[in-house]
């Protein structure tokens, strides 16, 4: 059984640090889990698990990594639909934009964060990390250029610029000459997204999300909505996770979903899976029944009871009873 204390222990792990949880799929220590930051252990469930046997085989390792940042410079009419499709995807956004009309705008749309400023004043209050992904589509080719100029020294897990072809390769050659390497002007890409003959402001926005989770890198497994949920909640629900899946399964490795008695929140695939999966964490929470659950779901063959055909993988799926006002046994403060 898992504790609000679980979901705090995660909201307050440093950034920039290797942080995981581990839990024990099988042998003596089934059930065990274990939060990491640093090498150092900040949280537990199980007895010094860790310290009996740390190469245990059955370990799952869910890797914690922040948010992943949507950088936007500018706020126009493709920004805005850029902003709608980004947070339905939970992105944390920021737009940087230097008109008050605009950078109002860009927050009525969803924006986490709106900078009004001069774009070279504005790069300076954003760092930059390897899950920071940068999108420059001003007004102008002259603010790309201030732009681009300034992301391309932090660091960043992409960087893209809006503009025709002839206009992106003349701000590659700017940047050349402004002193940036070779090799870091190759990673910028440009026209930005990718190519389905994307004509509306949505369909671009579409092009673009579509070419940014593409490269994507580091997915929270544990995102923000998800987290909030846990520590709201005043009755128990239960945290579903996947944890191997073989075939064409719909959703990652690491996937989550809360289930609670009468919603749910977020999603490990839809369908006959997510069906399934929500109908054993409501029993469980109808029971009472605290001890983690392992659920396989075969997505391969034919599901009689509504008589077609599933296309799909075998998805192993853990469930475990969350109450928000427990303690659990082995627990470290």
């Amino acid at each position: 059984m898992l504790d609000r204390n679980f979901f705090i222990k995660l909201q307050q792990l440093p950034a920039g640090a290797e942080n995981k949880v581990l839990t024990v799929l099988e042998g003596q220590y089934k059930g065990a889990k274990a939060l990491l930051s640093a090498g150092e252990v900040v949280w537990q469930r199980g007895k010094d698990f860790l310290r009996q046997n740390m190469e245990q085989a059955g370990l799952f390792t869910d890797y914690i990594y922040g948010e992943r940042e949507l950088v936007i410079c500018g706020a126009g009419t493709v920004a805005l639909a850029l902003i709608s499709l980004a947070e339905r995807l939970e992105f944390n956004i920021t737009v940087l934009e230097d008109r008050r009309e605009f950078a109002a705008a860009a927050r009525d749309a969803g924006a986490d964060k709106v900078i009004c400023a001069g774009f070279a004043e504005a790069l300076k209050q954003v760092v930059g990390d390897d899950n920071t992904y940068f999108v420059v589509m001003t007004r102008e080719h002259q603010y790309d250029a201030v732009c681009l100029q300034a992301i391309m020294q932090k660091e960043s897990a992409y960087v893209g610029v809006m503009g025709s072809r002839r206009r992106t390769e003349l701000l590659r050659q700017k940047l050349l000459e402004q002193g940036i390497s070779q090799a870091v002007v190759n990673r910028l890409h440009a026209p930005i997204g990718l190519a389905i003959g994307a004509e509306t402001e949505m369909e671009i926005a579409v092009s673009v999300m579509a070419e940014i989770i593409k490269v994507s890198r580091h997915k929270n497994t544990f995102p923000a909505k998800l987290c909030a949920a846990a520590l709201k909640a005043e009755q128990p629900f239960v945290l579903a996770t996947i944890i191997s899946r073989q075939g064409s399964a719909p959703r990652d490795i690491g996937t989550k979903m809360l289930i609670f008695a009468d919603t749910i929140v977020a999603s490990i695939g839809g369908g006959t899976l997510e069906a399934r999966i929500i109908k054993r964490g409501r029993k469980m929470l109808a029971d009472k029944e605290a001890k983690d659950v392992w659920e396989k779901v075969d997505l391969t063959g034919a599901h009689q009871e509504a008589g077609y055909m599933l296309c799909g993988g075998i998805v192993d799926v853990l469930l475990e009873y969350v109450d928000p006002e427990g303690k659990n046994e082995g627990e470290m403060a």
